[in-house]
């Protein structure tokens, strides 16, 4: 049995390294029977949504002030019949671009200028960001909407988020 893999998320931020790269290439690193535990004081929403999307089962705990996330390889996952409703985050990201630069913004004006932007373009156009940091908060709320979007952490730490305006976001 392979040993888990654990993720203190205080230590990441403290060493001043993007959080959203080091859990990305962590992720990358686990060996197929592998578990990761992350022990965080938040609640790793965008993180537990890529490992649900990889086949991970998601446990939580809250000790204290800390919340311990776990998550173990589920069991091999049978073919589905595709059904893009269901399976967002597996549509495209392509169409007509609408770009945002939200670097050098304090919270929470990135995230109300891309939902602006997002509510007012049509259904089938991507809206590109560019943020400082990987805008976790934001990709909660696409995950919980089922709004298909890819991240790309760019070596300075900030990030390029594309998402595609989709009819779950009312206009």
């Amino acid at each position: 049995m392979v040993e888990p893999r654990v993720v203190e998320i205080k230590g990441v931020i403290k060493q001043g390294i993007s959080l959203f790269s080091t859990m990305m290439q962590t992720v990358d690193s686990l060996e197929p029977e592998q578990s990761l535990i992350v022990k965080s004081t938040f609640n790793p929403g965008p993180l537990m949504a890529h490992m649900r999307r990889k086949g991970y089962q998601v446990g939580q705990e809250k000790i204290g002030r800390t919340l311990i996330t776990t998550f173990t390889p589920g069991p091999v996952a049978q073919p589905q019949p595709r059904d893009e409703a269901a399976r967002p985050f597996e549509v495209a990201i392509a169409g007509p671009e609408h770009f945002l630069d939200n670097r050098g913004l304090t919270p929470p004006e990135p995230m109300q200028r891309t939902w602006d932007l997002l509510h007012g373009v049509p259904a089938g156009h991507v809206v590109v960001i560019r943020n400082d940091r990987v805008p976790v908060f934001l990709l909660g709320q696409l995950d919980e909407t089922g709004v298909p979007y890819q991240i790309q952490a760019e070596p300075d730490g900030s990030a390029t988020v594309r998402i595609l305006k989709t009819l779950a976001i009312e206009p």
